[in-house]
């Protein structure tokens, strides 16, 4: 059975080098701005989220490490 995170993984390999590949310790290191409102730092979250493309989350894991 091919699940969703499988075909992520292969569209992502295919269309991208990897080569900005982002890592779990760059959305740890992030931290909202003192200027900055909740909206733009979640988008910010899934920004980086979403170019670290061996990692898997769901939403609650996600949230959680916003928080």
């Amino acid at each position: 059975m091919i699940t969703w995170a499988d075909l992520q993984k292969q569209f992502h390999k295919y269309f991208f080098s990897g080569v900005h590949e982002k890592k779990i310790t760059d959305l740890v290191k992030l931290k909202q701005r003192n200027d900055e409102s909740v909206e733009s730092f979640v988008q910010r979250i899934r920004e980086v989220k979403n170019k670290c493309y061996s990692l898997v989350f769901d939403v609650q894991q996600l949230a959680d490490l916003a928080f």
